[in-house]
């Protein structure tokens, strides 16, 4: 492995790349996150939120399936990172593959039970699932889901209307 390219440590490259993404130039981002990862990151931690950081930067572009691949590098490296499970989620149910969407939200939510503080958006895992449910046309399971998004977060009118259609369609 290189120790630089372009005169840059693996450090450096992140950085830019947290830059490129703050500025919302995923792109750019892309690039320099691939660079810090080809010199080599040293320490896990890093590598695990450079992979991460990828991940999302491809999600935002809307490029699910390399998104999906660097969220599976993610949880090699650390399996409770509930956030990739998460993104993981979000990624398959943009390419409608409801069923992988599923396990990765319930991967997200077994491996972070009741810490709202790292998944603040549990409400968010929940109302995913029961729309990936919707798209498989599990009524029941999709209503589950809502209700339990509504316990955690009562005033999401989206999926008040997303439970409301369901039951009028019983």
């Amino acid at each position: 492995m290189p120790k630089e390219i372009e005169g840059k440590s693996a450090e450096e490259w992140r950085g830019d790349g947290n830059a490129c993404t703050s500025s919302k130039n995923y792109q750019n981002a892309i690039e320099c996150y691939e660079k810090a990862i080809k010199i080599g990151l040293k320490d896990k931690m890093v590598l695990k939120m450079t992979w991460y950081n990828l991940g999302s930067a491809y999600y935002f572009i809307e490029n699910y399936q390399s998104a999906i691949e660097c969220y599976k590098k993610v949880v090699k490296i650390d399996p409770k990172l509930v956030f990739a499970w998460y993104g993981r989620g979000i990624a398959y149910y943009r390419l409608n593959n409801y069923r992988e969407a599923i396990k990765c939200f319930e991967k997200a939510l077994k491996v972070d039970p009741q810490k709202p503080v790292i998944l603040p958006n549990r409400g968010g895992a929940w109302k995913n699932m029961g729309n990936a449910y919707k798209g498989l046309k599990n009524c029941q399971k999709a209503i589950e889901c809502y209700e339990k998004a509504l316990e955690i977060d009562p005033n999401d009118e989206q999926t008040k209307d997303n439970l409301k259609t369901l039951e009028s369609e019983r």
